[in-house]
C-alpha cells in the first residue's frame, strides 16, 4: 500500500508516517518518488506501538521537605533550568507523577501563594514561578504507550483562572494512560458538556479552586451527572492520589 494509506491505517497525519519512514521506525520500499509499505509491516507497527511498556520500579523519596525546599528555592529565584532538571529526576528515577504533584508541586505552589497574600513577593514573582512550574508539567504529560485506560475532560468553570490544578490533574491522569482533554480556565457550562459528549467522555475532573466559582462548577458537575458520566469536582485540599485512585480502577 502506499505511504498514505499506510498513515491512515495507522491514524497519524502523512507528514508524521513519512517521518517514522525516515528515522527506520517503519519499514518501506521506494518506488519511484512514492513509499509502498507492506501489510504486515503495518500490522507489526501497530502492535509494537500498542504494546504498553513495563513502568519504571517505584522509587521512594526519603525526604520530601527537603525536596520541597529546593524546589521552592529554584522558582523564587527563576531557576526554571534547575527547577524542571530537579523534577525530570524524580520522574526519571521512578517517583509517580501524582507523588510529585502531590508532595512536590501542591505545597510549594501553596507556600508561594502565602509568601504573595502576606506581601513578601510580588505579582510579577508569584506569577514566574507559576509559569516556570506550568512548564516543567508539560514535561511530564507524555501519554505512555498502550491502549487508553480511558477518555477524560478537565477544566475549570467561569470564575476560575487558576490553571495549575487542572494542569497537575491532567498529568496525573496521562501518567496511568488515560487520554486527557485538557481545556483551561473559564469554560460555561454548555461549551464543557458539549465538548465532554463529543468526545465520548467517560470521566469529567472540574477545577474549582475560587469559592466565586463554585455555583458554575456544581452546573457542570450537575449536567455531566444528568448525562450519566463520572463527575469528579475538586479544589483546596482535594488530594490527587484520589483521582489516580479512581484513574487506575479502569482497565
Amino acid at each position: 500500500m502506499e505511504l498514505k494509506e499506510a498513515a491512515e491505517r495507522l491514524g497519524v497525519h502523512y507528514q508524521t508516517a513519512y517521518r517514522w519512514v525516515r528515522t527506520g521506525e517503519l519499514r518501506a520500499h521506494k518506488i519511484g518518488t512514492t513509499y509502498s509499505v507492506d501489510e504486515a509491516d503495518v500490522v507489526n507497527f501497530l502492535e509494537e506501538r500498542n504494546r504498553p511498556t513495563a513502568p519504571p520500579s517505584k522509587t521512594q523519596v526519603r525526604n520530601w521537605e527537603h525536596q520541597q525546599t529546593r524546589f521552592s528555592e529554584f522558582l523564587l529565584s527563576g531557576k526554571e533550568i534547575e527547577a524542571r532538571a530537579m523534577v525530570l529526576r524524580l520522574f526519571e528515577g521512578g517517583v509517580e507523577v501524582v507523588d510529585i504533584c502531590e508532595y512536590l508541586f501542591s505545597p510549594v505552589l501553596f507556600q508561594i501563594g502565602e509568601f504573595w497574600a502576606e506581601g513578601s513577593l510580588t505579582i510579577a514573582e508569584e506569577h514566574r514561578a507559576s509559569a516556570i512550574c506550568e512548564r516543567t508539567l508539560a514535561a511530564l504529560m507524555q501519554n505512555p504507550r498502550g491502549r487508553p485506560r480511558g477518555v477524560a475532560v478537565i477544566g475549570t468553570p467561569p470564575g476560575d483562572e487558576h490553571s495549575l490544578p487542572s494542569a497537575m490533574a491532567t498529568a496525573v491522569l496521562r501518567s496511568l494512560r488515560w487520554q486527557v482533554h485538557h481545556l483551561g480556565t473559564q469554560v460555561p457550562p454548555k461549551d464543557f458538556l458539549k465538548l465532554v459528549t463529543d468526545v465520548g467522555a467517560d470521566l469529567v475532573v472540574i477545577s474549582v479552586t475560587h469559592p466565586s466559582a463554585l455555583p458554575e462548577g456544581e452546573v457542570i458537575e450537575d449536567l455531566v451527572s444528568r448525562a450519566g458520566i463520572r463527575v469528579m469536582m475538586g479544589g483546596p485540599g482535594t488530594p490527587l492520589r484520589s483521582l489516580a485512585d479512581i484513574a487506575s480502577r479502569r482497565v
